[in-house]
Parts: structure tokens; C-alpha cells; sequence
């Protein structure tokens, strides 16, 4: 298997603007880097980049086990599971 090439911080960058976009925040009313202020342009992008950088790796590593149940979006109440069979549905 082929290593692959980290994404740079432009790249990172490209997709944070665009997600951050999709869901209708606009960065660009942010100073783009002023220490005084509570929030700018600059700090938000590294901390997009970090956290990218620390929990895709972790998610992209993780093997499924064939053995285990996939988790369900609404599983069934555990009285459907522990019912007697008289009660159950």
C-alpha cells in the first residue's frame, strides 16, 4: 500500500473555508490575525488544522470487528430485548 501525503496547510485550510461555508459561517468579518481580539481569522484555521490533524488519523485507523453488532440509530428500548415471550411485540 502506497503512503499517503499529508495534507498541507493551505489544503486544510480549503476544506475547513468550505465546510465553514456550507453551514453559513463566513470567516472573512474575523480580523485575519489581531492577538487583541477575542477570535481572528488565523487562530480559528489552527485550530480547524489541529483538530483535523488529531482525530482524522484516529478515526481512519480504526478496524471494524466483522464480530460486533454496528451500532443503530434508535436501537430498540431494553424492555423489547428482556420482555418475556408473552409481552414481546
Amino acid at each position: 500500500m502506497a503512503t499517503t501525503t499529508p495534507p498541507t496547510d493551505a489544503e486544510l485550510n480549503t476544506l475547513v473555508l468550505a465546510y465553514l461555508a456550507l453551514v453559513g459561517i463566513d470567516l472573512s468579518v474575523l480580523p485575519v490575525d489581531d492577538r487583541n481580539a477575542p477570535a481572528d481569522q488565523t487562530r480559528v484555521l489552527s485550530a480547524a488544522r489541529s483538530v483535523l490533524r488529531g482525530t482524522v488519523p484516529v478515526i481512519s485507523n480504526y478496524l471494524i470487528d466483522v464480530q460486533e453488532n454496528p451500532p443503530a440509530l434508535y436501537p430498540a428500548p431494553f424492555s423489547v430485548w428482556t420482555a418475556p415471550d408473552d409481552e414481546s411485540l
